[in-house]
């Protein structure tokens, strides 16, 4: 029980520290928060659009965050790491929703601002997208409008992985807004996608392949059937099995020198040899 606790008392401090981050650094446009814990130290990673405006003059605000962090969370040696969106912010959820709640709040009309942001998140790639602006649109009542486009998945495990969420509120002298904005990933792989190899990228294939013609095994003819040269007798055969030749090819293959140089076999056998060998090896064949 011990363990689920401490799982629990963790995820409870990550969802705080991610409260208190989207409060502090409001404008810079929070994308997403991952803790690492070091030897050294907690090592809080934060994905912002602008980071400029969470590391302050001279790192001050950096500073200060850091600080809030301890003191609050009690969290050992905190070290905070900013990362740039860059061109990867119109793919991320907290982050769309974000602006689209600041557009909001700037006085855009919802449709506007909804069909605007739709076109944004599309244009950069996404393979679906879906945003949900709730609130008091148009009159005293609570409404609730969706813009969808593309692919979009509702529930199931694959709904939380090719899925990319995020919520902002937009505060309005008629109420508050709530923005709810759903992405899927363009890497995103579905399990209804199948890919079919057509016949003619097998055929590309199998032509691109070299074949390699087979080796035919080398014919070995016995190296004891040189005793049917006149003039050759076992104790020569004898000499040649002790110099690890074993067949009458291995002997062909031999030069003259390389014959002498066997201990036993002189230069006039060594001719006699190579002059009646060939006819030997045609003769066994």
């Amino acid at each position: 029980m011990a363990t689920e606790r401490k799982f629990i008392r963790e995820n409870t401090k990550r969802s705080l520290i991610k409260k208190f981050l989207l409060k502090e650094i409001e404008g810079a446009g929070f994308g997403s928060m991952s803790i690492q814990r070091t030897p050294i130290g907690t090592r809080v990673n934060i994905l912002v659009e602008r980071p400029g405006m969470v590391i302050g003059k001279a790192g001050s605000k950096i500073k200060d965050l850091t600080e809030n962090i301890q003191r609050k969370f009690d969290i050992d040696n905190p070290q905070i790491e900013i990362q740039e969106a860059g061109a990867t912010a119109p793919l991320n959820a907290q982050i769309m929703a974000e602006k689209l709640a600041e557009a909001l709040e700037r006085g855009w009309h919802f449709r506007r601002a909804g069909h605007s942001t739709v076109r944004r998140i599309m244009n950069a790639g996404a393979k679906g997208c879906q945003i949900t602006i709730a609130g008091k649109l148009t009159g005293a009542r609570h409404r609730t409008e969706k813009f969808t486009e593309g692919h979009v998945k509702y529930c199931g495990e694959i709904a939380k992985a090719v899925m990319n969420e995020g919520f902002a509120t937009a505060k309005l002298k008629a109420g508050v807004l709530g923005v709810k904005v759903r992405i899927m990933k363009p890497d995103a792989k579905l399990p209804d996608e199948i890919k079919l190899k057509t016949r003619e990228e097998e055929k590309v294939k199998t032509e691109g392949r070299i074949e390699k013609p087979e080796a035919k095994p080398i014919k070995k003819t016995d190296i004891k059937k040189l005793t049917k040269i006149q003039g050759i007798g076992s104790s020569v055969v004898k000499k040649l099995e002790k110099a690890k030749i074993k067949s009458l090819e291995e002997l062909y293959e031999m030069d003259i020198d390389s014959m002498v140089s066997i201990e036993g076999i002189g230069k006039k056998t060594a001719e006699i040899i190579i002059k009646k060998l060939k006819k030997l090896i045609e003769e066994g064949n």
